[in-house]
């Protein structure tokens, strides 16, 4: 007999759940992720419990920043958690995956914003081919080295580090690009008529920092920039 298809997604997750107890993280992916964009968002902590389990499968393959949005997404539908802990024993201060120093935590989120922002001037989110990967890669890291350098990023916070990084100037190749520069999202707390700060915390009731939770900075694998 033909089995119905499971709207509620609970089939896919004890699946996934039970391929993850098998090591078999890859094969378990797929049915996590069909388990959590079925569970409605009036069930938040169903959700939260499987965006969890999602986010475990994401880093077993290795995939840290989609495990890190997963588990950003988490936290923010139940603060008191199981994600949240995860989310905060993995996430700097930039909501980005920790690494092993401070300075690396701040190359990586200026790395991501910038080509970030070349991405949003040339309309795609992906290199078309290695030499214009090598071509925006290496002024990225030049920027960096010279920002470094300057000493223009001591004794800031983290709010102020993201302010240097995403004006930080950047004289990318054309490549097929649009206008001079990115535009950039001006975050704002409707309720208060005012723009968000980075210190602040977030709007949406997580209890963390706005640049930790709803304005953390994307890494290169959400990006898709491969």
């Amino acid at each position: 007999m033909r089995r119905e298809p499971d709207a509620s997604g609970e089939r896919e997750f004890r699946l996934g759940i039970r391929l993850l107890g098998e090591h078999r993280p890859d094969r378990a992916l797929p049915s996590l992720r069909a388990a959590a964009e079925a569970c409605p968002a009036s069930r938040s902590g169903e959700l939260e419990r499987r965006l969890y389990w999602l986010a475990m499968a994401l880093l077993r393959l290795d995939r840290p920043e989609l495990a890190l949005k997963s588990l950003a997404s988490a936290q923010k539908l139940r603060p008191r958690g199981l994600a949240r802990s995860a989310y905060e024993s993995r996430a700097n201060e930039y909501g980005m995956p920790r690494r092993a120093s401070r300075e690396l935590d701040d190359f990586y989120a200026f790395y991501s914003i910038k080509i970030g922002q070349y991405f949003a001037r040339k309309g795609s989110s992906c290199f078309a081919d290695c030499g214009e990967k090598d071509a925006v890669v290496r002024l990225v890291a030049d920027a960096w080295r010279a920002l470094a350098a300057a000493g223009r990023l001591r004794g800031l916070d983290a709010s102020a580090k993201l302010s240097r990084f995403r004006g930080a100037r950047i004289d990318f190749p054309s490549f097929g690009l649009g206008g001079e520069s990115a535009r950039q999202l001006l975050r704002v707390d409707f309720r208060r008529k005012a723009a968000l700060c980075g210190e602040e915390r977030c709007p949406c009731g997580s209890g963390l920092p706005f640049r930790q939770c709803c304005g953390r900075t994307a890494g290169l694998g959400e990006l898709a920039c491969e």
